[in-house]
């Protein structure tokens, strides 16, 4: 898939996650991460599949990106350039760093007892 990478805010050619894990993985390490997170979260929510939705949260951090740099280059004050990231963002990043060291399946049960049958993107 081509793709905007958030995190390295470039423009290339990857190949696409297969799961919902995978994607997420691909926008968690940035300190904008959960919001990355949280746009693809509410995208999939919306039966957006995982392909176009990665491609959709990195797109829309660029254009984001473009209207600051437009909003800085004619000198206009604006109260923040950043959008504030969402709890489901958050969650989604705890979530796969507790999978990633095997602690998940508790927290996410503590959550939702129905969490097995409840697929990773739909957490909110």
């Amino acid at each position: 898939m081509y793709w905007y990478n958030p995190k390295t805010r470039t423009s290339e050619r990857v190949d696409a996650p297969l799961d919902d894990e995978e994607a997420i993985r691909m926008l968690a390490g940035h300190p904008s991460s959960a919001t990355f997170v949280g746009e693809y979260a509410e995208l999939r929510h919306s039966g957006m599949p995982i392909e176009t939705a990665l491609i959709m949260a990195g797109h829309e951090e660029r254009l984001r990106r473009h209207d600051h740099m437009l909003v800085r280059l004619a000198e206009r004050e604006r109260p923040s350039g950043r959008v504030r990231p969402s709890a489901t963002g958050y969650l989604l990043l705890l979530a796969l760093r507790l999978r990633e060291e095997g602690k998940a399946k508790d927290f996410l049960e503590s959550l939702d007892p129905n969490f097995g049958e409840i697929p990773f993107h739909a957490l909110r």
